[in-house]
């Protein structure tokens, strides 16, 4: 599936621009560890934007396969009535017969009326059993496929609500390279004016004697900050949960579980070597690598798939599921292996 994405390229070079001028601006005043605080606000807010891509294309991807499901069921269900439409001729015509036998046998009443009243009655008994069962089988299909449309519209709505999470995002991060930019820029002027101001000689300090050294107070140790816990978004958490009863639900049918579609499946991304998937059963393929950070293109066989990973997420491993049951629409699942740690 390709998912097309509006392009970083105003942010990448609005940053590299903000960049550059605020670090000119802070070799003069010391800033430096205002920069970083900054940088890294904006990184924040640039992998949360990052991160709503990544639940968009989730969302996307579900979404193309509660439609493939919706076909399939439309064709079920137009067959079911088909079939329901014929056992209800069937119905109409097996009454008719009873009526008639019914009829001849008050007539003539010997045994060969008897034996095609007995016939015409059981005859029409099976007429009445098949349009019950068909007619509970279209009720069931319509049952599955009115779930399935109101899943989708679900999905839709958040698919929608999601879109507008990421415009706003995307507002967010661009506001703030541009004050970051009208800051830098204001720094690089006062830099610029501070340089044509005449440097003031500093008074001559006469040098520490050995006992000022000696009683200077030592510098206090600071402990290294315990390692940060990685905080887990709620909807790719769902996502991961959703994805894996599926998956279960899948390979806990056993009929058919031997059969390979492919006998070699080979993931390649954008940059590296190509990796092969193992088989699950099902249809399903499943391999474990490294990401890049950015948007990549994953090829399986002659299929790509656009994927968005977030910067935090950068030589993190990921869980690769792909779904070949429908080769015509064929899934790629993804998610970070780190989420597993987090299912109940």
């Amino acid at each position: 599936m390709d998912l097309k994405k509006p392009s970083n390229g105003f942010f990448t070079m609005a940053v590299t621009r903000y960049c550059s001028l605020l670090m000119a601006g802070l070799v003069v005043f010391g800033g430096a560890g205002a920069f970083a605080q900054t940088q890294a606000t904006l990184t924040a807010e640039k992998n949360r934007l990052a991160r709503m891509e990544q639940s968009l294309e989730n969302r996307m991807v579900e979404v193309e396969d509660i439609e493939n499901e919706l076909l399939s069921y439309e064709y079920k269900l137009e067959r079911a009535k088909e079939s329901l439409d014929k056992a209800r001729q069937h119905y109409e015509e097996s009454r008719a017969e009873l009526q008639k036998a019914e009829r001849d046998h008050q007539l003539n009443g010997d045994s060969d009326t008897e034996r095609q009243l007995s016939k015409a009655k059981h005859g029409f008994a099976m007429a009445e059993r098949g349009v019950d069962s068909r007619n509970r089988r279209v009720e069931f299909i319509q049952t599955n496929f009115d779930e399935l449309k109101a899943q989708l519209d679900a999905e839709q709505k958040a698919i929608t609500q999601t879109k507008s999470r990421i415009s706003a995002q995307e507002n967010k991060v661009a506001e703030m390279v541009s004050a970051m930019l009208a800051k830098a820029e204001a720094a690089q002027r006062t830099a610029a004016a501070a340089k044509n101001v005449a440097p003031v000689n500093r008074p001559q300090l006469p040098a520490p004697t050995v006992a000022a050294v000696e009683e200077a107070p030592k510098k206090e140790v600071v402990a290294e900050p315990a390692a940060e816990v990685r905080e887990v978004d709620p909807e790719l958490l769902d996502y991961v949960k959703r994805e894996r009863a599926r998956l279960d639900k899948l390979l806990a049918d056993n009929s058919g579980e031997g059969k390979h579609t492919f006998r070699n499946l080979e993931l390649r991304p954008s940059r590296g070597e190509a990796l092969p998937f193992e088989f699950l059963g099902q249809n399903q393929y499943r391999l474990i690598a490294p990401v890049e950070a950015g948007r990549q293109t994953y090829k399986i066989n002659t299929w790509k798939f656009r994927r968005t990973i977030p910067a935090d997420d950068d030589g993190v491993r990921y869980v690769f599921i792909f779904d070949a049951r429908r080769l015509s629409r064929p899934r790629l699942v993804m998610y970070p292996e780190y989420v597993l740690s987090r299912l109940d």
